[in-house]
């Protein structure tokens, strides 16, 4: 049977081996983020709503059906 006090070192050993697998996930996720295309426009300072546009393909999509029902309406004039 495991007494009370080794328990408690188990369970410490496992949250700190939990803390450095989330901490080198941390660290790899931010490094990809540095690198990726997505990081030069951030000098843009395009707040939650302009990232989400960049980011969400079905965003991107209802964008250019809008353009695109604007320039027919425009056409048929």
């Amino acid at each position: 049977m495991i007494s009370p006090l080794e328990r408690a070192r188990l369970l410490d050993a496992e949250m700190q081996l939990q803390r450095a697998w989330l901490e080198l996930n941390l660290r790899e996720l931010s490094s990809s983020v540095r690198d990726s295309p997505w990081a030069k426009l951030q000098p843009l300072k395009l707040g939650l709503m302009g990232l989400s546009f960049f980011k969400h393909r079905s965003l991107w999509v209802a964008a250019i059906s809008l353009l695109m029902n604007i320039y027919r309406r425009r056409k048929e004039r």
